[in-house]
Parts: structure tokens; C-alpha cells; sequence
């Protein structure tokens, strides 16, 4: 395999699956089908992140069967080469709200079977301010300070956006104070952070693999599971037995006063998720294709808005239509401001 030229062969390629972070593309290698992994357009980050993802490849490798396999990696220039993986993108099968194929649902649980079992020891070094082993209140408050940073770093006109659709300067305070107040100690755990419909894959052989470890976490499990129900937007009786199916693999170390703290977790998703979306979802609308379109997206930006305000004590949002003219009025300024190629 010349890795190299599987990566430059990949830059001239035009069907990418383009995520938020990486351009994907699936080549032919001597060896069969790989996919070849390059860092897209440079942007501020919304995720917190841990460690570079073949790194953690190469780790769980001995632990995690439903993950692809790393085949090369390189920092210059920038890329990685996974096994490619034959199965049908669990979204495509069923889309958001919808009930799952039960072989979905069982290789959920084999899947948080396996990574509730992958021990530090195999992982690379944590940074020395992380926070320590079963610390869920230094987990949390970590994860609410990213937020408060990409909040922070709001320049002017995106500060407009923000103010716009009721989003506090700091929509992190009173999820602060319940972390204080209200979570358990736990033993943390290796977390995925970012298992959805979109990162999800239903083989023939292998069940179900996931994708995507580039926001691969050491903390606590109980937000993993969270992150993952949030973001899959499950059936209500999926959801249900994704729960169930968590507690009977979940070490007994993992399981503490887990349902109440679970909540909590899912309350910090809503609000990040309004707080990135503004950005994402803004974006989305000043450039939709359509009128129907740009309703849709202003009325899906409105709806986790208002899921968010309860947990930062704001107000109702704005109507969809003033939604829609506030993020044509910040695209535009962004567009205005931006240098020219």
C-alpha cells in the first residue's frame, strides 16, 4: 500500500463524506477498499477533544471488534487510512424518531459491552490536569467550560446572533451549580462521545461498527450514554431498551445513582446543542437553497432553543421567520468581513 498516493489520489477526489472535522474517501488499495481520512477546512473547534484519533485506534484495537482498523497514519501531511468497513449507515436504514432494526439495538449494547471494559492502562496519557478517576464534578465542569469558551470566543457579529435568540453570555451557570450539587462519583471510563445514526454502520458479518473517535473522552460513562440517546433521537420505546441494555453491561463501578446523573447529562446536551447549533444551524439557513428549507431549518434551530432554556433560565425564542432574518443579517456580515481568496 502506497500511502501516499492514496492520500494524494483522495485530494482529487470529489465525492467525499464530509463530516464536521474530516474529508472521507473510500479507495482501492492493494489489499481491497480502505478509506482514506484528511482533516477538513481548518475551523474553531465545537467539540472538546482528548487525543489524536489514531492514537486511539491503535488502542482499542485489542478491545473493540466494531471499529475500524487503523492502516496508516501520518502528520505530514495530515491523514489517516482506516479499513473500510461494507454495511448500510444506520440513518439511511432508519432516520431520526424512528424504531431501530432489533440488530441495530443489540449491537448498541455489545458495543458499550466491549468499550465499558477498555482499561486506561491501553489509552495514552491522560493531560495532568484531567480530571481524576470517578471526579463526575471535574468531568462535568470540564465539559461546561469548553462550552463557555466557544461561547466566549463569539466575535462581534456572531455576539449579534447569539443576543438575537436568547442565548446568555453565560448559558452555563445553573448547569454549574446542579453539577455541584447533584452528581455522583463514578469510575470513568474510555467514551466514544459521538455515537449517532450517521456514525453507525449495520454489517452483514460484524453487526453493527462505529466510526468517527477523533472525540474520544477518559470520563465519566453515564455521559457517553447520554451524548449517544441525545444525538440518535430514539424511539421512545428504542430509548427505552438502549437504557436497559446499557445497565446490564455496565460495570457495577459505573452504575451509581447513574439514572438520576443521566438526566443531568441530558440537560448539558440541549443546552451545547443550541450554543453550537446557533453557529451551525445559523449558517444552514442564510444558505438554504429554498424558502421550505430555510422554514424547516429556522424552525429546528427554534426547537433547541427552547429545549435549552429551561437550563439556562431564558426566555422564549424568537419566531422562526426572525430567526431566518437573523442569520441571513450575520451570514451576510461574515461574508462581508471574510478576506478574499
Amino acid at each position: 500500500m502506497d500511502a501516499l498516493a492514496l492520500y494524494e489520489k483522495s485530494r482529487a477526489q470529489d465525492t467525499a463524506l464530509s463530516g464536521f472535522y474530516n474529508l472521507n474517501v473510500r479507495l482501492e488499495a492493494d489489499t481491497g477498499p480502505v478509506l482514506v481520512r484528511i482533516p477538513g477546512p481548518t475551523s474553531e473547534p465545537m467539540d472538546l477533544t482528548l487525543w489524536p484519533e489514531p492514537a486511539v485506534l491503535a488502542a482499542i484495537r485489542p478491545y473493540v471488534s466494531q471499529a475500524p482498523r487503523l492502516l496508516h497514519a501520518s502528520t505530514d501531511p495530515r491523514f489517516q487510512i482506516h479499513t473500510f468497513i461494507e454495511g448500510h449507515r444506520v440513518d439511511d436504514l432508519s432516520p431520526d424518531g424512528k424504531p431501530l432494526p432489533e440488530r441495530v439495538l443489540d449491537g448498541i449494547e455489545q458495543f458499550f459491552r466491549e468499550l465499558l471494559h477498555v482499561p486506561l492502562s491501553a489509552l495514552p496519557a491522560l493531560p495532568p490536569d484531567w480530571p481524576a478517576d470517578g471526579d463526575t464534578k471535574g468531568f462535568a465542569l470540564r465539559l461546561l467550560s469548553f462550552v463557555r469558551q466557544i461561547r466566549g470566543r463569539a466575535d462581534a457579529a456572531l455576539d449579534v446572533l447569539y443576543g438575537k435568540l436568547g442565548v446568555p453570555a453565560d448559558p452555563c451557570g445553573p448547569l454549574a451549580e446542579r453539577a455541584e450539587r447533584e452528581l455522583s462519583d463514578r469510575s470513568f471510563r474510555l467514551l466514544h462521545a459521538d455515537i449517532h445514526r450517521k456514525n453507525m454502520l449495520l454489517t452483514e458479518r460484524r453487526g453493527v461498527a462505529v466510526l468517527d473517535w477523533e472525540l474520544a473522552l477518559w470520563g465519566d460513562p453515564v455521559y457517553d450514554l447520554a451524548d449517544h440517546v441525545h444525538k440518535t433521537a430514539y424511539a421512545t420505546g428504542d430509548r427505552s431498551l438502549v437504557l436497559a441494555g446499557w445497565e446490564k453491561v455496565a460495570p457495577a463501578e459505573c452504575r451509581t445513582a447513574w439514572r438520576a446523573d443521566f438526566e443531568f447529562y441530558c440537560a448539558y446536551e440541549a443546552m451545547k446543542s443550541a450554543v453550537v447549533d446557533t453557529v451551525r444551524w445559523g449558517r444552514r439557513i442564510a444558505e438554504a437553497a429554498d424558502v421550505q428549507q430555510r422554514q424547516a431549518l429556522a424552525e429546528e434551530l427554534r426547537a433547541k432553543l427552547i429545549a435549552a432554556g429551561q437550563h439556562w433560565g431564558g426566555g422564549s425564542p424568537p419566531a422562526p421567520a426572525e430567526i431566518e432574518r437573523a442569520a441571513a443579517s450575520w451570514w451576510d456580515t461574515v461574508r462581508t468581513a471574510a478576506p478574499e481568496a
